[in-house]
């Protein structure tokens, strides 16, 4: 089947036609405090389309969904997932989620996300939100205050594959931002390349500079981990760390 084949079936975030996988969220160096915890689990819930549904990436057919169905359908189903997840563990486990940054401006997710971690925190569990950079919010005061009252509820907010696509500069200058994500394209191979390590030295900064800390994506070898170890990055996650493995969601 090609993706012309795919874009005619009903693609929607279901069992139906996706799988969700989970990746583990590890701290780089040895700090003593680190900033939002290290003695639990933190892992990344991840969308895997199923080959009968859909050939192409995974960014593909988080794109087709954006594109085809109403973004905040989508993340409230995610969410939802996520809570189902959550309340099964027993040890205190943050679970982060990819979201359209259009989805914290709708009433209803809203309340949905609050509801969620109060319930997720009765475990000792607690949730991420990764705003995924497409295109433009027009709502973008909303979005900010709405991130803040997410926040004072609980809520970690990231900004995802910071420095592959429209960065949110503006979001971090309103001070909503916990967490920026680095873009596998420029963890990888950091420790032989020096532009790289010069970038991500000063996105690490930005962080430090708005309260926030930094997770670098991508990360396979032991020697990309000590180059971003001397920068002073705090989290990471890919294939040093953990595979995804695909997970009942």
């Amino acid at each position: 089947m090609t993706p012309d084949c795919a874009r005619s079936l009903p693609i929607t975030v279901t069992t139906a036609h996706c799988d969700f996988a989970l990746q583990r969220i590890g701290l780089v160096g040895e700090a003593e405090q680190p900033s939002y915890g290290c003695s639990w689990p933190w892992y990344e819930m991840l969308i895997r389309p199923r080959q009968q549904y859909f050939q192409g990436s995974p960014g593909a057919f988080i794109d087709r969904l954006y594109a085809e169905r109403v973004p905040v359908e989508t993340d409230s189903e995610v969410v939802s997932r996520a809570l189902g997840w959550l309340i099964g563990r027993d040890l205190p486990t943050r679970l982060s989620v990819n979201i359209h940054p259009q989805s914290l401006t709708r009433d209803g997710f809203m309340e949905q996300v609050i509801d969620v971690q109060r319930q997720a925190g009765l475990g000792g569990h607690s949730l991420c939100l990764e705003l995924v950079e497409f295109g433009e919010c027009p709502e973008r005061s909303l979005l900010a205050s709405n991130a803040q009252r997410l926040r004072e509820a609980g809520v970690l907010i990231a900004l995802d594959d910071f420095g592959s696509r429209i960065n949110c500069f503006d979001l971090c200058a309103q001070g909503i931002v916990d967490l920026i994500k680095v873009d596998a394209s420029v963890v990888r191979g950091i420790h032989l390349d020096r532009y790289r390590q010069a970038i991500v030295q000063s996105i690490n900064t930005l962080a430090h500079g708005i309260a926030a800390s930094v997770i670098a994506e991508g990360v396979e070898t032991f020697e990309e981990l000590q180059s971003l170890a001397r920068i002073g990055v705090e989290y990471a996650q890919g294939y040093h760390f953990h595979k995804p493995e695909i997970a009942e969601i």
